[in-house]
């Protein structure tokens, strides 16, 4: 399911339990504070998503880096906010579907939502060096 409001967009993917509901006019709204097991789920969450790979250009989503945030609610629902190198980008459900398999997929957490945001906008600047350094390999000049 997704929302919008202009600025961003909600995606909630359903693991075991559900759909999380939240609210995605503001997908920092109500963000809870975060623990020490929240922050190393987290942390794994951003590792998965290194698995999901943007089907134009061939790089996982993280050195992209088109993932913005991540945090844990209740400590089993991952929340990402991220967002694309284009908000007219066709293959949307290819990524949602990939990081969903990722991440609730591999048991990191029992629900995924992913937040899509368009401010600020994604630049080339924010490719990682790992990033550039596949980039460069698959013939882009970064």
């Amino acid at each position: 399911m997704t929302e919008s409001n202009g600025n961003s967009e909600s995606t909630t993917t359903e693991g075991n339990t559900g759909p999380v509901v939240e609210n995605s006019l503001d997908p920092l709204a109500g963000r809870p504070e975060q623990s020490e097991d929240d922050i190393a789920k987290a942390s794994d969450v951003e590792e998965y998503l290194r698995d999901v790979i943007d089907p134009e250009l061939g790089i996982n989503v993280v050195d992209l880096g088109l993932v913005y945030d991540i945090w844990m609610e209740d400590s089993t629902h991952a929340h990402v906010n991220m967002t694309l190198t284009s908000p007219a980008c066709p293959l949307t459900d290819v990524i949602e579907d990939q990081a969903e398999s990722a991440v609730v997929g591999n048991k990191v957490a029992e629900t995924l939502t992913i937040h899509w945001v368009w401010m600020p906008p994604w630049g080339p600047h924010m490719i990682t060096e790992d990033g550039r350094e596949q980039l460069r390999a698959l013939g882009f000049s970064v």
